[in-house]
């Protein structure tokens, strides 16, 4: 009797497993389907960055994007986006500044998070010192000015997600905020698989308040590396990621603006990343051949707005 109340109950949780819906189903598709999200990054780095995202969510295929709140045109966004009600636009959590002349400071005051502060004053270049300097605490407290600024110029964010991923590959303590803070706005934030096996499962204590079962966790980030700028360029890399679109919930990373005299000047010295790359994100998005390409290969286009709402 005891051996067939096992095998009972093994049954049972086979077969509630298989029942177990993927995201794509709980947003109403199948299984199968090819759902994407094609996400801008770093609004409201400069008046660039901004007028061509908001000229690519009009006119082209963009249909997400994320501000950096620590910036300087950060507020222009506010009066850029009053004619677009139903924008998915998120908090582009930032703890880095890597421009080597274009200069930005945490917005919670340097006294309060004092291990954000490079020793010029503004914040550091990359993830790593970030991770060395900044306490748990203070990552915290940046993080959550950083949402409440948002509000504050007329944003309601509807997902949260990292500049450089320095909340997903920083302290393991920095995603733990950063879970902590999307639950108690009720914004989704931007987590996958990876994150879960690499950050969330090895530390079980500082996460044991978290539902991991019950997280919303997209299949796959993609974005073009600086090997595949070099070696084959936006267009090709963009045709080939679309042409061969798994199924499931892809989150497609770009950085859309022009190459004009303000973007070259704000990435000056860098060889990626810079104005060029962000005018080729800009071309193929609000291109003929990227709408052929997502109806062709019948990828149905999804926001952070429709993931909120099964994330509730």
């Amino acid at each position: 009797m005891k051996k067939l109340s096992t095998l009972v109950l093994l049954l049972i949780s086979i077969n509630a497993f298989s029942q177990e819906k993927t995201l794509a189903e709980k947003l109403g598709y199948g299984k199968t389907d090819k759902l994407l999200i094609i996400h801008a990054d770093d609004i409201g780095m400069a008046h660039s960055e901004n007028v061509a995202t908001i000229s690519a969510l009009k006119n082209g295929v963009v249909n997400s994007t994320s501000i950096m709140m620590p910036c300087a045109w950060s507020t222009e966004v506010g009066e850029l986006i009053k004619d677009l009600p139903d924008l998915d636009i998120g908090v582009h959590i930032t703890l880095t500044n890597e421009w080597h002349t274009y200069k930005y400071a945490p917005i919670a005051s340097k006294s309060e998070v004092p291990g954000l502060v490079g020793p010029d004053g503004f914040m550091y270049k990359d993830c790593e010192s970030v991770a060395q300097n900044a306490s748990p605490e203070e990552v915290e407290k940046e993080m959550r000015a950083q949402i409440e600024a948002a509000f504050k110029i007329g944003i309601k964010p509807t997902h949260l997600d990292s500049h450089m991923g320095c909340v997903f590959f920083g302290r393991p303590e920095y995603l733990a905020s950063y879970i902590k803070l999307s639950k108690e706005y009720g914004i989704p934030a931007m987590l996958n698989k990876e994150m879960v096996e690499g950050v969330i499962k090895p530390n079980p204590k500082l996460f044991k308040d978290i539902d991991v079962d019950n997280l919303i966790l997209i299949e796959r980030v993609a974005i073009a590396s600086t090997n595949q700028y070099d070696a084959v360029g936006m267009e090709t890399f963009y045709t080939d990621l679309l042409n061969n679109l798994e199924s499931g919930v892809t989150v497609l990373l770009n950085h859309i603006a022009y190459n004009d005299a303000e973007m070259q000047a704000i990435t000056t010295g860098f060889t990626h990343w810079h104005a060029k790359w962000r005018q080729d994100d800009y071309d193929f998005f609000t291109s003929q051949k990227a709408k052929y390409l997502i109806a062709a290969n019948n990828i149905k286009l999804i926001t952070w707005k429709e993931i909120g709402k099964v994330a509730k």
